[in-house]
């Protein structure tokens, strides 16, 4: 009975929404992904689910040299995928031209992290929920 209550929480969690899989705080994995991963995506991302009903949820990117940026997020279907928009509307310096940008990912979330392709089909960057 206990194995089938973990297993059902298992399934349960596999099956959540790309919206509730991605609040949290995720850090980059250096050792997953490609070489360039590092100087492409930031250090850790972090996003908030909205406060209310009506209310846009927000992230916060922050990188190796201590830039950042943040704003809201959303998701859009965009053809048969389920793509993660983001909408700075604050920054450090070096990523003042992004504010009152849309910016659209690659971003995939699934088993507890996000994942964004690099040099090739197979290999993803990849930033993996800090407990």
């Amino acid at each position: 009975m206990r194995l089938m209550g973990i297993f059902s929480l298992v399934f349960l969690m596999a099956c959540a929404p790309d919206q509730e899989q991605i609040v949290g705080r995720f850090e980059r994995n250096p050792t997953a992904g490609c070489q360039s991963c590092e100087t492409r995506g930031p250090l850790w991302m972090e996003f908030n689910a909205a406060e209310s009903a009506g209310v846009i949820p927000r992230y916060h990117f922050r990188f190796d040299d201590g830039q950042r940026h943040g704003g809201t997020y959303q998701f859009m279907q965009v053809d048969t995928n389920l793509t993660l928009s983001l909408f700075p509307d604050s920054s450090s310096v070096l990523y003042s031209d992004l504010v009152g940008q849309a910016l659209y990912t690659e971003y995939t979330i699934r088993a507890n992290a996000v994942r964004e392709p690099c040099e090739g089909l197979f290999r993803n960057c990849k930033w993996e929920r800090a407990e």
